[in-house]
């Protein structure tokens, strides 16, 4: 279970939700008019995460929620890079920075 989805929040006059991976970080979600809409993306996108993988995302319901799961999974990426350089391994790029929950959309 990488991926994270966050909760759809208001945003830039809109609707929007986040997500996060470790190979991407933090993605900012697109601001759609209409709350509908921005469920439908975000339906869409949880279904085709999980196409043939019963665990690749976990849901947020809530700020709270998303921002603790993307803080527990971060850390947890970060301490297996740093195993992986120490034992001279591949290193992946994890693009969450130590103020993520901040950068996070913000609830009304």
């Amino acid at each position: 279970m990488h991926t994270v989805v966050g909760p759809i929040l208001t945003k830039e006059g809109g609707y929007a939700f986040d997500m996060w991976t470790p190979e991407e970080g933090l993605s900012r979600g697109y601001a759609y008019r209409r709350i509908e809409d921005a469920h439908y993306a975000r339906n869409a996108e949880i279904r085709s995460r999980k196409r043939g993988r019963p665990l690749a995302a976990l849901t947020c319901d809530t700020l709270d929620e998303f921002t603790s799961a993307v803080a527990e999974r971060d850390a947890t990426f970060r301490a297996l890079d740093l195993e992986s350089r120490s034992r001279g391994g591949r290193t992946s790029s994890i693009r969450l920075s130590d103020t993520a929950a901040s950068a996070i959309v913000t609830a009304p």
